[in-house]
Formats: structure tokens, sequence, C-alpha cells
């Protein structure tokens, strides 16, 4: 037992030796697809959790369905003892054991919505077939939902959009302090960071009861441009006392560009700014088309430390 840990202890450390990148736990979080729809290896990933309680669940090619692989804990890495894990991750790693071999899955981020895996694999029943390694491509899965068509005098098919979301039970979402910070959490999964701001998590907290948010959405992670939250799949309505909201019209926003940046505006006021992301402020676009936002809301202003968007 001791000698399998060393090994695959060292076996990290110099894969990580070699890391290019650092990014947010979250990059690593989701639904993940092999790009060779050909492998004869793992053709499928899913990572759940958060930096205390990550799992990974891997399938790998079967005839006539994949093999389940099943369920393991997962642990992330950070470049030093000192930084915070949530948002300076580098990779993270797990170990599927069988009868007869041990094989180490090491993931890394390798760009926007794609992992790259190591994967490390030494037989243990004295067959003498080498050990062997692979390395796959993944590619995040996202849950399609398609737009709906927007009244008008001439029907026109609407197009198509790909929302990241992320779902939480709204009833169990509390507020707790991780590692001296404050956060949102349901469970062990961790939704929002507010930082040393208590008073703002927990006025974010009351805007996530009183609409009975429970999905948390994104445009471009893993540094999303965009962020809204949703209700059962439809905008938040109504009006809760006493939020910051500034109210705009959904028909007649544009995506204009303004001295090299994308932006959305409504007239002469700029909404949300997408930098250097057009496809990013148009996907952004159509979802406030879709659901039909009315108000760009805030908690903390100048500097808000959450933002949310409502009918």
């Amino acid at each position: 037992m001791k000698r399998t840990f060393l090994s695959a202890a060292l076996a990290i450390m110099f894969l990580l030796s070699y890391s290019i990148s650092f990014a947010a736990l979250n990059q690593f979080t989701g639904n993940w697809k092999n790009t060779d729809p050909n492998t004869g290896g793992i053709t499928t990933l899913v990572i759940t959790g958060n930096a205390n309680d990550l799992r990974m669940h891997a399938w790998g090619k079967c005839h006539p369905q994949d093999c389940d692989w099943g369920e393991v804990n997962a642990y992330p890495y950070a470049p030093n003892v000192s930084s915070p894990i949530e948002t300076r991750a580098q990779a993270v790693s797990a170990v599927y054991t069988t009868g007869f071999s041990q094989t180490l899955v090491v993931v890394k981020p390798a760009g926007n919505n794609m992992i790259r895996a190591e994967v490390f694999t030494r037989f243990t029943d004295n067959s003498n077939r080498s050990n062997y390694t692979d390395v796959y491509t993944f590619r995040r899965q996202f849950r399609p939902m398609p737009m709906r068509p927007m009244p008008g005098p001439i029907p026109m098919p609407a197009p198509a959009v790909q929302e990241d979301c992320v779902s939480f039970n709204p009833v169990t979402t509390t507020v707790r302090n991780i590692d001296g910070r404050w956060k949102i959490v349901d469970g062990n999964h961790w939704l929002f960071d507010f930082g040393d701001k208590r008073a703002e998590a927990l006025q974010a907290l009351r805007v996530i009861k009183y609409y009975r948010m429970d999905s948390s959405c994104f445009v471009g992670r893993p540094d999303p441009s965009f962020h809204y939250l949703l209700v059962s799949g439809n905008a938040p309505q109504g009006s809760m006392p006493g939020e910051d909201c500034v109210s705009f019209n959904p028909n007649t926003i544009e995506v204009r560009n303004i001295g090299g940046n994308w932006k959305i505006v409504d007239g002469s006021h700029w909404l949300f700014d997408f930098g250097g992301k057009e496809s990013e402020a148009r996907t952004a676009f159509a979802i406030i088309k879709k659901y039909g936002f009315t108000r760009s809301c805030f908690v903390g202003r100048p500097d808000p430390s959450f933002q949310y968007l409502r009918k």
C-alpha cells in the first residue's frame, strides 16, 4: 500500500512540474467527452464537488456500451502550499483500482472548455504485461437549451444557444466562512465567494432565497464574462424590497463594438462589457432576449460582489 501511494505521488509531482496554466477549480468540474470518438480508452469523465469533496467518475470504451469504472475520490493541486485551491487549482488526480491493475488519472486544463487527461496504468497481477500511459483530450458537454422565437410580425427561426448552468437547492443554501473567506454554499459545494464581505454574502443569500433561485449560469467559463441565475428554468420575477437594480428594455438592446470592446447597450447606456469576446457578447444577448430580463441588479456597488438579472 505504501509503495502504491509513493508511486502515485511521484507521478503526480512529475506531471505538475510541467504544468503551464492555473485555473479555478470549476474549470475542471463538469461533464467531459473524449474528442476522439474512436478512442479505445476513457470515453467520458464527470468531475463534481469542491476542494473539500471532489469526485471523479470515468467510463472506458467497451462494446456494446461503455464500461462504468465507477466514481472515486479526486484530489486538486495548487502551485504551492499557500495558494487557494478553489481559484488556483492546476491539476486534479484520481486513482482507479481493479483486481489486476491500478490506473492514475491526472487532469490539467487544455484551453477554453477543454481538459487533458494523462493516464498511467500499472498491472498488479504478475502477468508480465508492460505498464503503459495514454493521453486524452476532453471537451465540456453543455446542456443544450433551444431558444424560443420572440413574438413579432414575421416569425423567424430562433438560433440555438447552449447554456452552462450549475443547479443548487435554495432551501439548503447558506453562508459559511471557509478558510477566512465568506462563501455561499450548498452542502459541500460552494457557489459564490465574497472574500471578507460577510454582509454582502448575507444580502446575496437573501436574494437567492427571496426569488428561490436554483441555477447559476455562465457564459465563457472558466473566466465568465456574463453570469445569470434562473428559477426552475425561468427568469426571476418580482421586486425584492431594497434591492439595487438598473432597468433596460430587452427589445431595444444591441451588441456594439465601442472603442474596441464588445458591449451590450440600450440606446446610449451600456449594460455589459465583454472586452474582445464578440461571440460571448452575442451569446449573452440571445440569453437576455430568451428570458426577457429587464433589470440588472447588484449587491455591493460600486464594486459588486454579486450580480443577477430579473424580469
